[in-house]
């Protein structure tokens, strides 16, 4: 059952998630956060969710200020409010709910929001799942010149520089039902404040310094295929998380970005729920010595 949640965001903000839920008669109250990517929505990852309810009956998901089930502020004039806001939604809707175990997963922009609240909050969660992190955008498809013109941009013009993202669908999946669906089909790239996109590449540095101080059972999952963000610098960080026996990088070396996209990702929900009963029988494995 999905399900709109309403929440304060960071100053007060009104904010909307998305939580899904299956009646469960064995007491079973273990729960998932995750965090969609740039312009994306939990609705867009429900198919990936659905098969992930056999071991996490709860599943939140907050998309970020401005997009999917939050398009009130647009555009985005900063980045500075992603975190804040999913701060308020843990404490204001995981906390209270009393969850037995909570799984970190992020997808894209939300694997490197993951990854700060994992490296900041380790108490918070039990594993996390990073899909796609967004580390490092693609120099082929961020050029020099695109960065340099929208730095420009934001210098000179401050809050009402407005720049297109140099991608569109294509560069996200090559599942055709996906890209012949109505609601992408004809879809522009997302027009953004110059100022929000160098937030975000301030954010995603942070969290590839930051990895360095995970200290839980961390699966990465790589798109060999990935043109908007750079896999060399997914492998880069999976490489900096302090060694654990339950580590885990899954790479599809024909995947694109939006790894949910793909037609083959029932792969990677088969792979995540496989990892997460190794890592529960290592840990009692360990605990019973």
């Amino acid at each position: 059952m999905f399900e709109l949640i309403e929440y304060s965001g960071a100053a007060r903000f009104p904010m909307r998630a998305g939580r899904l839920r299956v009646p469960d008669d064995r007491g079973d109250n273990r729960a998932m956060l995750f965090i969609p990517g740039l312009g994306g929505s939990v609705k867009g990852a429900l198919d990936f969710l659905e098969q992930l309810q056999p071991a996490y009956p709860t599943i939140y998901g907050p998309d970020l200020r401005g997009f999917g089930l939050n398009p009130l502020e647009t555009p985005l004039t900063g980045a500075d409010l992603l975190l804040p806001d999913l701060e308020a939604f843990y404490q204001q809707v995981i906390l209270p709910a009393g969850h037995q175990e909570l799984v970190l997963c992020g997808i894209s922009l939300g694997g490197v929001l993951a990854t700060l609240l994992a490296a900041r909050h380790p108490e918070r969660f039990s594993k996390v799942i990073l899909m796609a992190p967004a580390y490092k955008p693609h120099p082929k498809t961020f050029t020099l010149s695109y960065t340099l013109i929208n730095t420009l941009a934001f210098l000179l013009k401050g809050k009402k520089a407005l720049t297109q993202l140099p991608y569109g669908m294509d560069a996200l999946t090559t599942n055709p039902a996906v890209l012949n669906d109505t609601q992408y089909l004809h879809m522009e790239p997302l027009i953004l404040n110059a100022g929000f996109l160098l937030g975000v590449r301030d954010l995603c540095q942070k969290a590839f310094s930051e990895i360095r101080q995970l200290r839980l059972p961390t699966m990465m999952v790589i798109p060999g295929q990935d043109v908007v963000c750079d896999p060399a610098a997914m492998r880069a960080a999976f490489a900096r998380i302090p060694e654990q026996t339950a580590n885990v990088c899954q790479e599809y070396p024909d995947f694109y970005h939006d790894v949910l996209f793909e037609a083959e990702h029932p792969r990677i929900a088969e792979a995540l729920l496989q990892w997460v009963d190794q890592s529960v029988s290592l840990a009692s494995s360990l605990s019973s010595i």
